[in-house]
């Protein structure tokens, strides 16, 4: 009798165990993977038909601002656009899709984006929610596309 509990105490100890290490194996894989989709977010970004452009690093907050010392970011979108858009936040991360929180540089305005990546050298932004970014047209603001397309330079 007492070699059958202690049989199945060391059973119920080798799985617990075996389990930890699992879960931790799986943890290690997942921040992994969080960290290389990041990575992919990276570089500098040109969408012809808005005229502009994404600097990006959702890696770390390293991009500085100009006019902004001391005040580095994950990155900015400029162009012909309501003022430059600063990425303050990364908010959730799946994939090939990040969602961002951006603040035009009055800080008057924000919009939620997520950027999606098509393939290595293509990725979409669209505007999540309502929308208060907008582009110039013969001197006019109005409303961007839902959807704009960047092309990563090389």
């Amino acid at each position: 009798m007492c070699t059958l509990f202690v049989f199945h105490y060391l059973c119920a100890q080798l799985t617990e165990m075996i389990m930890k290490k699992i879960f931790l194996i799986w943890m290690f894989v997942l921040v992994a993977a969080i960290g290389w989709a990041q990575e992919q977010f990276t570089g500098m970004w040109q969408c012809e038909s808005l005229n502009a452009s994404i600097v990006i690093n959702l890696v770390e907050k390293k991009i500085p601002l100009k006019d902004f010392e001391g005040e580095d970011t994950y990155g900015y979108v400029k162009g012909d656009l309501n003022g430059t858009w600063v990425i303050l936040k990364v908010k959730e991360v799946k994939g090939n899709k990040v969602v961002v929180r951006m603040v035009s540089d009055i800080g008057y305005d924000a919009q939620d984006v997520e950027f999606r990546l098509t393939d290595e050298t293509t990725m979409e932004m669209r505007l999540v929610g309502d929308q208060v970014m907008k582009t110039t047209e013969n001197g006019k603001y109005v409303k961007m596309p839902k959807v704009s397309v960047f092309k990563k330079n090389e």
